[in-house]
């Protein structure tokens, strides 16, 4: 007999197409909502108490989790509604830093630049930013054969997005893609609120019946980075999750 096998679907953006955002990579909205049917029909959804319980007894439940990444405005504006319609709940990854920094969090900087202005205009920018002596070259060729293998971009992103998410340093990583915001996005201050959940809305979610887990502070990579930062992320994060569900 087929053991029970519980299955989880991650998702992160999902928005209807925005005409300002050209080049933006999301899931529609529409093709979401034919997926929940999909995904409905063929595996069957786990209710959050089997989940729970699972989680306790270590016993597998079959059927489908549904996950959501990064703490994006979508998730409460056009996951949420269609998740209650279904009467289905899901689990919301919070990242922590955008409500301190009031800063987007450097990969959704990228996301955002290329979104808007395309890879290849985002790349001739980074050129005359960056410098060799910025690039940590340890992993180059596993990063340049592997990362976004599965994407269907275009060269110059693929450039962008490997060079800022994994062979730069850490330590000149921000500065550079500040320097492109500066350019590109100058009131990137105002846009917070607008791409991510406030915290009222984070509450909204949690008293819902969704469930709010931690995605560290700042969203690095995670194998690029100390075991003690790597705690450091975690720690901060579940802390400020669990602050902002009380909260009233």
């Amino acid at each position: 007999m087929e053991s029970n096998i519980m299955k989880s679907i991650m998702y992160h953006y999902v928005r209807p197409d925005d005409q300002s955002l050209p080049y933006f990579r999301h899931l529609h909205i529409d093709d979401f909502i034919k997926q929940l049917e999909y995904l409905g029909n063929e595996y069957g959804f786990i209710s959050k108490d089997d989940f729970l319980n699972c989680m306790e007894s270590k016993e597998p439940v079959d059927g489908v989790v549904l996950t959501f990444d990064d703490g994006f405005k979508d998730h409460f504006h056009y996951v949420l509604p269609e998740l209650k319609k279904l009467g289905l709940w899901g689990i919301f990854y919070i990242p922590t830093s955008p409500f301190t920094t009031r800063k987007l969090i450097d990969v959704h900087r990228i996301h955002m630049l290329i979104g808007k202005f395309s890879g290849q205009t985002i790349a001739n920018a980074l050129k005359n930013i960056i410098k060799e002596g910025m690039l940590s070259h340890n992993h180059v060729e596993e990063f340049q054969s592997e990362t976004y293998s599965r994407q269907n971009n275009d060269n110059s992103t693929n450039y962008v997005k490997r060079c800022l998410n994994y062979f730069i340093d850490y330590k000149y990583r921000e500065s550079v893609i500040d320097h492109l915001m500066s350019r590109f996005f100058p009131d990137e201050s105002c846009m917070i609120d607008d791409f991510y959940m406030t915290k009222s809305e984070i509450r909204e979610m949690n008293d819902q019946g969704m469930m709010i887990g931690s995605h560290t502070v700042n969203h690095p990579v995670m194998s690029k980075i100390s075991l003690k930062y790597q705690e450091s992320e975690i720690k901060k994060s579940r802390g400020f999750n669990s602050l902002v569900q009380r909260m009233g």
